[in-house]
């Protein structure tokens, strides 16, 4: 009995879960009689994009669907393949924001309108580039402080949306790996505690703005540890 339940309860959850995937979304029939949404207003940031339109109540339609092109991939393409992203599932809604895009990226978005399980066709095609990284971080400089500490120092960055800085490292031309974070944009030094003697280390580290946004990174520091 408590075995059974056991499955009861995943196969409800396997349910509720399917029915949370944007994948599952319903798949819309073609009506060309259903107006297109044409007029749309668009700003862009460094990683959300947000619209706004004219609530669809008075048309008798039930909604909005919205598709988007991969990041970057169309850009300068005539032929592009969109992607069903979202859909609103009311007449009154009139704004939308994509969190989910990259910083200084091309992308393409149309919407549809939506009656019951038809769409109308692609309203107008509109491009967007999403705003580059922030300026890098500058007078980045370090020494070694004793034999397993280097101490690094820089200005800080003077864009107020900045929330942190990431530091990375590299060992004796190694990969780069992220050692640690200051989470405070006034706070501009980071000790690194985990030097050895005869290692070449080298340092960067990129400032992250509040909307995980991130600066270009800093000029690569090179210390010989002694």
């Amino acid at each position: 009995m408590r075995r059974l339940t056991l499955m009861l309860l995943i196969a409800i959850l396997t349910l509720l879960l399917t029915g949370c995937n944007p994948n599952t979304m319903l798949n819309y029939k073609l009506d060309n009689s259903l107006p297109k949404l044409n007029s749309v207003k668009v700003i862009a940031s460094n990683t959300a994009v947000g619209f706004e339109w004219q609530p669809v109540s008075k048309k008798g339609l039930d909604g909005i669907n919205i598709y988007r092109t991969k990041p970057n991939l169309y850009a300068h393409s005539t032929t592009k393949e969109l992607v069903k992203i979202a859909t609103i599932n009311s007449p009154f809604a009139s704004h939308f924001v994509d969190t989910g895009v990259l910083q200084d990226s091309y992308y393409t978005y149309t919407f549809t309108t939506i009656r019951g399980e038809y769409e109308s066709a692609h309203g107008k095609v509109i491009e967007v580039k999403t705003l580059p990284p922030l300026p890098k971080v500058t007078f980045f400089q370090g020494v070694q402080k004793a034999t397993n500490i280097i101490k690094l120092i820089w200005r800080p960055h003077p864009d107020k949306r900045v929330k942190m800085y990431k530091i990375e490292r590299s060992v004796n031309g190694g990969k780069w790996t992220w050692i640690g974070t200051v989470k405070n944009r006034m706070m501009v030094e980071y000790l690194d505690k985990y030097v050895q003697s005869g290692n070449r280390y080298q340092y960067k580290v990129t400032a992250v703005g509040f909307d995980d946004s991130y600066s270009l990174p800093s000029n690569i520091l090179t210390i010989n540890a002694r």
